[in-house]
């Protein structure tokens, strides 16, 4: 894992910290991780998702990113608080390696201060000086407009849809899919 770490400033003048997570950081982000699906409509995962993984589970799962030179995970840190993660993880398969995915957590007091932006940014920076990434890719429901708004702006487009890909309590949500070339 690298030491290195980039710095941000959010919308409300602090400093963010971005770096690779390491398995010192595998506690810290269980709880955060909990804590940021407490109230996240639009995630995919669920806090009682969250409450079956425990620590010997992360660290196994950060041990496979740290062997494998197309995953990565980021965590962003605010006042020394882990306050986001994002984590991308290239196609298993030959034909499919050159693309991959990702997902991001924001915890709720921190979202529209730009975390999830520096997070993203990191992501992009790292998968454009990886020559084996040629593809990042996402998928959002349909009703996290800032979400999409924020990946429009960072260069995402639209590749299509799974119609109904979340089924919620009383409705469904799209899953719209969207991707930026590096």
């Amino acid at each position: 894992m690298s030491a290195n770490f980039i710095s941000y400033y959010t919308k409300n003048k602090k400093t963010v910290t971005v770096r690779e997570a390491t398995i010192l950081d595998v506690e810290r982000m269980l709880y955060a991780g909990s804590k940021a699906l407490r109230n996240a409509p639009y995630m995919l995962s669920t806090a009682e998702d969250m409450q079956n993984v425990t620590v010997e589970d992360m660290k196994k799962l950060l041990k496979t990113y740290v062997q494998n030179p197309s995953y990565v995970q980021f965590i962003a840190e605010v006042d020394g608080e882990l306050v986001g993660a994002i984590e991308f993880k290239s196609g298993d398969k030959e034909k499919i390696s050159h693309q991959g995915s990702f997902g991001m957590t924001v915890l709720p007091e921190y979202r529209n201060y730009g975390i999830g932006r520096a997070l993203l940014e990191t992501l992009i920076n790292w998968a454009k000086n990886n020559s084996r990434i040629e593809k990042v890719c996402l998928e959002v429901m349909e009703g996290n407009i800032g979400a999409i708004k924020l990946y429009k702006t960072m260069g995402f487009v639209e590749e299509g849809r799974k119609i109904k890909g979340v089924k919620l309590e009383d409705s469904y949500q799209d899953l719209i899919l969207m991707a930026i070339f590096v």
